[in-house]
């Protein structure tokens, strides 16, 4: 008779979510004919002071420097293993929606909430199946090769989110002035319906490879109205997309090792999509994404030293370039330091793309933003943690405004700074 177990909290991190965490399969199999199920979550909640560039123009509008911001995130899910020892699950992230300002509401869904915003989003859903001999296949909207098999970009400190715009007080900066980079962790990569597989471990060495044919959510069916840029199996429109990948496939080669008891891990990985064509040869065009990713990281006696560099033809959020625009070079560094129930860390990250340039235009060839991100934490348990965060951003780019407020330009070169101070439950 099959038997079922409720998972411990411990399988949770405090800060990271353990959807995204960077493993194919469950980190302690089951024994054989037992499902283990998880019903984790994390709850985080923060008060956030904050200044930009943007937060007070004259004749426009006028920001509260101290403000609050939250979210509620679930993990429903379950790990199995046959009687023969295949591992097989599902992993699953839900969390609160972006709510507009003055709905202080999260009691319904759609109409029934009163505002026609849901309330609850699935953010990753997926399966998985395999041994540790031959390896494992995810399929569903997960993470892919590009952060699976990647390193150097941590949320283990601070809030948890950063500068990254997935929560926290980096999604509460003005969007003008919060500076742009290609992590790693992209709700544009992890939100899409793929297929994965990642190798066994040989000798420290994993290797492994996606394939997604569209950049579309796990949803019930593709909808397609014939005629409609919605499509979800849409190859070419009028003007082409900027936006939406087709064909993409990643690959990656990691590889971990410990000398001395200095842990080390280093991967190379390479992302390539296709754009959707334009169907009457009068847009612009857009070039075919082509990103490589080299990064590493070396672990010694709590110390973390991580470094993460990506280039290649792909402009912020993602998108795609068009002929004349320069190519993205990104890096960022970080250091972390784990002490009993401390954890200490700080990061900087410069960001280099076309931005809104566009051949013949006015506007400087480069955009460069860069951040810094420095986060403290103190778990007084396994299931409560309290933080603090502090971030700084800058963005630059000539001839272009980055923002207006009400009517008012704000400048070229625009700064913001951010504190906080919260709290994370998870269990």
């Amino acid at each position: 008779m099959r038997k079922y177990l409720l998972a411990s909290a411990a399988s949770l991190g405090l800060m990271v979510a353990a959807s995204g965490a960077a493993h194919a399969q469950a980190a302690k199999a089951p024994a054989p004919g037992q499902i283990v199920v998880h019903l984790n979550g994390l709850l985080n909640d923060q008060i956030n002071m904050i200044g930009a560039t943007g937060d007070s123009v004259q004749g426009g509008t006028k920001l509260n420097p101290i403000g609050m911001s939250g979210f509620l995130r679930l993990y429903p899910g379950f790990d199995g293993t046959t009687e023969n020892g295949i591992q097989y699950g599902v992993a699953t992230e839900l969390r609160t929606t972006y709510t507009p300002a003055g709905v202080g509401t999260h009691e319904g869904f759609g109409a029934e909430g009163g505002n026609g915003y849901t309330t609850l989003a699935i953010r990753r859903a997926y399966g998985y199946i395999g041994t540790p001999q031959t390896g494992f296949v995810r399929f569903g909207q997960t993470d892919g090769i590009w952060w699976l098999l990647a390193t150097g970009e941590y949320y283990n400190f601070g809030d948890g989110n950063l500068w990254n715009s997935d929560g926290g007080v980096g999604t509460a900066v003005p969007s003008p002035d919060a500076p742009k980079g290609l992590f790693t962790s992209s709700g544009a990569l992890y939100t899409t319906n793929k297929i994965v597989y990642i190798s066994p471990d040989v000798d420290g060495f994993k290797a492994g490879f996606d394939f997604e044919p569209n950049s579309n959510a796990f949803n019930e069916g593709a909808l397609c109205t014939i005629g409609s840029t919605n499509c979800a199996t849409l190859a070419s429109a009028p003007g082409g997309v900027k936006s939406r990948r087709k064909n993409t496939i990643t690959g990656g080669l990691e590889y971990s090792g410990e000398f001395s008891g200095t842990g080390v891990t280093l991967a190379v990985d390479y992302l390539h999509a296709a754009p959707i064509g334009d169907s009457t040869g009068t847009g612009v065009g857009y070039k075919s994404m082509g990103i490589a990713e080299f990064s590493g990281q070396v672990k010694y006696a709590g110390f973390t030293l991580g470094a993460n560099v990506k280039t290649g033809q792909v402009n912020n959020g993602y998108t795609f370039l068009t002929p004349g625009q320069r190519d993205l070079f990104f890096y960022e560094v970080t250091g972390i330091y784990d002490f009993g129930p401390y954890t200490v860390g700080a990061y900087y990250f410069n960001n280099q793309a076309a931005g809104a340039y566009t051949p013949g235009s006015n506007i400087g060839r480069t955009e460069t933003d860069y951040g810094i991100a420095v986060g403290a934490n103190y778990a007084l348990s396994k299931n409560l943690g309290v933080y603090a965060t502090y971030l700084y951003g800058h963005r630059h780019q000539d001839g272009y405004t980055f923002g207006t407020n009400n009517g008012v330009a704000l400048t070229n070169n625009v700064q913001s700074q951010a504190f906080s101070l919260g709290a994370a439950l998870k269990w």
